[in-house]
């Protein structure tokens, strides 16, 4: 029987053995992603000492006497990203947005360099950025019920889930146009590990704060099905034209509704963890491959 932490990410090694050729492929990734970061660091590392030092010194102002020159470091990349986020409806998911976003923090455009998956960085850190949003969020209201001295009901297990992922497609949404480039980036081997472990974090995260205490084969299952849940809704949003997105809400109800998703015990077996792992997410990688226009060389 397994015993699994609430807390580990859907594809742990332990998942993974049950996948051989997903395995195969994550461990392909991590080499690739590895040797194009070291390339990367050795081409930029003098402009980006060069950030570094130029912004030691208003860090530690407003941090203290802080000397984690990593975390500086993470500080100016994460800004640089949420200004060029400002740009992707017109620039798209691109070394071009990432470079508006160094211009407009005050650096040259040059800085772009630092981030040597271009538009999938970006893309990654939204997908990030957007999922401690509504961690963040959701928790900050588990904890204010919890503190109610009232009757007021808690919301059912389901309407809670549904409502995060609900919440969490439309902070998708507002790139609705250009989304499908993203995904096709994600889907890139550089950037798949990554996509593979926020969308692992993403449901990790709503069944930790429904309150999902289970230790064995179900763990998986629930997330892996709510994976499912959330790219299918996810690619429904993309082709949803109706007014704040209603018809995005009412399938992600559906589709609860149908697969029934959240019971105390799932009937769904270890062999369908591992089948809908490495072959359903491949299948979706392939339709957001397609949409984008990004098809394998």
């Amino acid at each position: 029987m397994f015993h699994p932490s609430p807390r580990l990410l859907v594809c742990t090694t332990r998942s993974i053995k049950h996948i051989p050729t997903l395995y195969k492929t994550i461990g392909c990734i991590c080499r690739k992603s590895l040797h194009v970061a070291t390339k990367s660091q050795t081409k930029n590392s003098a402009y980006l000492q060069q950030i570094v030092e130029n912004s030691h010194s208003d860090y530690n102002t407003e941090h203290g006497n802080h000397n984690d020159g990593s975390h500086c470091v993470n500080s100016v990349k994460s800004s640089i990203l949420d200004q060029a986020l400002l740009h992707v409806t017109e620039l798209g998911w691109s070394e071009k947005a990432i470079a508006a976003g160094a211009k407009g923090c005050g650096y040259s455009s040059s800085a772009s360099g630092m981030f040597p998956r271009k538009g999938a960085d970006l893309a990654l850190h939204f997908y990030q950025s957007s999922n401690r949003s509504l961690f963040d969020s959701l928790q900050a209201e588990v904890q204010e019920r919890a503190l109610r001295d009232d009757d007021t009901p808690k919301p059912s297990v389901q309407a809670f889930i549904m409502d995060a992922v609900d919440r969490r497609i439309r902070m998708t949404a507002v790139y609705q146009s250009t989304w499908p480039q993203a995904m096709g980036l994600m889907t890139h081997p550089s950037a798949a590990g990554d996509a593979l472990t926020n969308l692992g974090q993403l449901v990790d995260d709503i069944w930790y704060l429904a309150g999902d205490k289970s230790h064995d084969m179900s763990w998986y299952t629930k997330r892996a099905e709510l994976a499912f849940i959330y790219k299918t809704a996810e690619l429904f949003m993309l082709q949803d034209k109706s007014e704040d997105f209603t018809e995005t809400s009412k399938f992600i109800q559906r589709r609860f509704e149908d697969l029934g998703v959240v019971v105390s015990t799932l009937s769904l077996s270890k062999d369908f963890t591992a089948g809908f792992l490495n072959g359903g997410m491949q299948s979706m990688w392939t339709i957001a491959k397609n949409m984008a226009g990004v098809y394998p060389r």
